[in-house]
């Protein structure tokens, strides 16, 4: 089975929504073959048609698609055009709140390789950029790109942990066999939204429930 590791870089608006017309996709970093590759969507101007068919390429080679906290990188990777639908995934951080018995809602990445004994992220580019208020554009397109390198290259080694740690538990091998499937139909309730007609007329009443003994 082959893994495709992915993570992708935006710019800051609203935390990098992937629903706020004003961000864009700087770069994205695949790894396979223990080697990654960055791919500079809009952190320049050049054209980027030819990188995305590229990274579609990546894409339909890999039978499972890993990310951290995945679901924000696929929502970026359908708006530029790349298409998924038939992918397994596995989401580091989903696991990982299954492996910890759901103790921390949101793992982060950095914290899971500490437990792992695996490092930490590069900070530089949030604590010198973004924490000023510098916009991923405006970040030097070496210091983004090691950035985003080394957060691919610690995913991989997080989900190396988490596959031996589940090979010996596996009364929770089911659980995230079925949870990671999941993200992908949540991911795509979120990307279409869901339609509502709003009627100002209709006011909704509270109705009190009382139990008597």
């Amino acid at each position: 089975m082959s893994y495709l590791i992915l993570d992708v870089e935006t710019t800051i608006s609203n935390k990098g929504n992937p629903f706020d017309q004003s961000n864009k996709l700087m770069m994205i970093g695949l790894l396979n073959d223990k080697e990654v590759a960055v791919y500079d969507i809009e952190y320049s101007v050049d054209p980027y048609k030819e990188l995305l068919d590229n990274i579609q390429l990546a894409v339909d080679a890999a039978d499972v698609l890993v990310g951290f906290n995945i679901k924000f990188d696929l929502h970026w990777l359908k708006r530029y055009g790349i298409n998924f639908s038939k992918k397994r995934i596995w989401d580091c951080q989903l696991v990982e709140f299954i492996l910890r018995n759901q103790s921390a809602a949101y793992p982060s990445l950095n914290a899971t390789a500490e437990y792992y004994d695996l490092g930490t992220k590069l900070d530089e580019v949030k604590e010198n950029y973004w924490k000023n208020g510098i916009d991923t554009d405006k970040v030097p397109k070496e210091i983004l790109s090691d950035y985003l390198k080394r957060d691919v290259e610690l995913t991989e080694q997080v989900m190396g942990k988490q596959m031996k740690e589940l090979a010996n538990r596996p009364e929770l091998k089911r659980l995230v066999s079925l949870h990671n499937p999941a993200l992908l139909v949540s991911a795509e309730l979120e990307y279409k939204g869901l339609k509502y007609a709003y009627d100002p007329s209709i006011v909704l009443n509270t109705v009190t429930i009382s139990f008597e003994s």
